[in-house]
């Protein structure tokens, strides 16, 4: 019992599209920037679309206009992930530099009344 139909007409009803690829791409694109969707769960996601428009193309189904138009959608979502990520990175690195700090402070307190 495999997943997939051998009946051709079930096969293609259920198709992605390359316009659909695109506007999911966006879709994540969007939320990533809205930091509505946490950047590593983006970039599975993005790393499935992907997969599936390389099975399209294995497929035959893809057109030139189509997969520039995929490949911009992910070269935009890609460069929001990045910056995401990112930011991320800087504000974790400023909390520790303000708790490094705050520790480093704390010492030459107690340094200065033990002397």
């Amino acid at each position: 019992m495999g997943r997939k139909s051998s009946s051709n007409a079930a096969t293609s009803a259920n198709e992605t599209t390359e316009q659909a690829l695109v506007a999911l791409s966006m879709q994540v694109k969007e939320l990533v920037q809205a930091k509505s969707l946490d950047s590593r769960f983006g970039t599975k996601l993005v790393r499935r679309l992907k997969k599936e428009a390389a099975a399209l193309v294995e497929a035959g189904n893809a057109t030139k206009p189509g997969q520039k138009e995929l490949k911009t959608a992910f070269d935009a979502v890609d460069a929001a992930l990045r910056d995401h990520e990112a930011e991320l990175l800087v504000t974790a690195n400023a909390t520790l530099r303000e708790t490094d700090e705050a520790s480093n402070s704390k010492k030459s307190k107690e340094r200065s009344k033990e002397s």
